[in-house]
């Protein structure tokens, strides 16, 4: 028996199935609608390009600096000692005192050596009568002239003894053999000194030596005479010239010695201070940039970002050759660049960017 369907059911199965396709069809308008409006917004935000700070640079010539760790030393270091035996007498010099050349540092008892002296001059005028004497009669043809030779050479050896007496007189009395500072007594009153036995330490100050040792590589690029800026470990810069490069390198360490001279005539400056030697050994093209806008590359050296004419960010491996106060020169970008003063850290290379207006850093 076949089931009949009334009329109304069918209509409202047919109103039904009409509204629900007219709402699933509205939904899916609403859904590309969305989608275009999201495509539509979306788009701006991917072409937009991020903006950035730059400042024009021109390199310009700089010295390239070469900075030495040293230590000053005395121009010269002498330790004085006896040239005859004696008992030291006269010891008035102190530790540290400044002394002039010639000055007794050390006084040697004198004992008979000035009854030699008299001894050896009464015999100097005694043979000088005899040689007079026998020179005039040789003169007359009174006597033979082998008289008057024979004389003649006593009177020298009298003259030449009495100046070894007068010498070694003088021995007894140690001096300052230069300028400088009787740094160290070796000998007090009451010591007897031998032939070579110490007196003191004598140590010249003026001109001061700042002893550095430099590779190989550095060594061939210093010459004498080049002018060197000292940083004494005070803070004090001294102007200094090289009066010294080693051609030999230290077995030890292979480097090779290098002496910068400064003036120091008021001895100001003490041996054995800590310095630094700052030398300019060549020159070449640079710019001056803030230390915080150096950043490492991939490979972990150091560069600079900056915009290609195409306004790309490029990145370029750049040498720091000075360091001062307001910045540090650099060397490795083209002769004028724009270096970004702003975002060095987050835009990478090859990216496009938007210039916006040149601020200083």
């Amino acid at each position: 028996m076949a089931l009949k369907v009334s009329r109304p059911v069918i209509t409202a199965a047919v109103i039904f199935f009409a509204l629900l396709a007219y709402f699933g069809v509205r939904s899916a308008l609403r859904s590309d609608d969305s989608l275009a409006a999201t495509s539509e917004t979306a788009a701006p935000a991917e072409a937009a390009k991020p903006i950035a700070a730059v400042r024009e640079v021109v390199a310009e010539p700089h010295s390239i600096f070469l900075n030495l760790k040293g230590r000053t030393e005395p121009d010269r270091i002498v330790t004085v000692r006896a040239e005859t035996s004696g008992t030291v007498v006269n010891a008035a010099v102190s530790e540290g005192s400044v002394v002039t050349r010639g000055q007794t540092l050390c006084g040697l008892d004198i004992e008979a050596r000035q009854a030699r002296v008299d001894e050896a001059r009464a015999a100097v005028e005694a043979n000088r009568v005899e040689y007079d004497a026998a020179r005039e009669l040789a003169e007359k043809g009174w006597t033979s002239p082998n008289r008057a030779a024979a004389a003649k050479a006593s009177l020298d050896a009298a003259t030449a003894a009495l100046n070894a007496a007068q010498v070694e007189i003088g021995r007894t009395r140690i001096k300052a053999p230069f300028d400088g500072v009787f740094e160290t007594r070796l000998a007090e009153s009451g010591d007897f000194l031998s032939p070579g036995a110490a007196c003191g330490v004598l140590v010249d100050l003026d001109p001061i030596v700042v002893a550095v040792d430099v590779s190989q590589e550095n060594a061939r690029q210093l010459e004498t005479d080049m002018t060197a800026n000292v940083r004494l470990a005070n803070g004090d810069i001294v102007s200094g010239r090289v009066r010294y490069v080693a051609r030999t390198a230290d077995n030890a360490t292979r480097t090779f010695r290098v002496e910068v001279e400064m003036p120091n005539p008021d001895y100001t400056i003490t041996a054995g201070i800590s310095a630094t030697v700052r030398l300019a050994v060549a020159e070449a093209p640079a710019v001056l940039v803030s230390p915080a806008l150096l950043v490492l590359g991939d490979d972990g050296r150091v560069g600079l970002r900056h915009v290609d004419e195409n306004n790309v960010v490029r990145f370029t491996n750049v040498t720091v050759i000075d360091d001062q106060g307001e910045g540090v020169w650099v060397t490795g970008l083209p002769a004028s660049t724009s270096i970004l003063t702003a975002g060095q850290d987050f835009l990478r290379d090859g990216t496009e960017v938007e210039i916006a207006s040149a601020r200083d850093f």
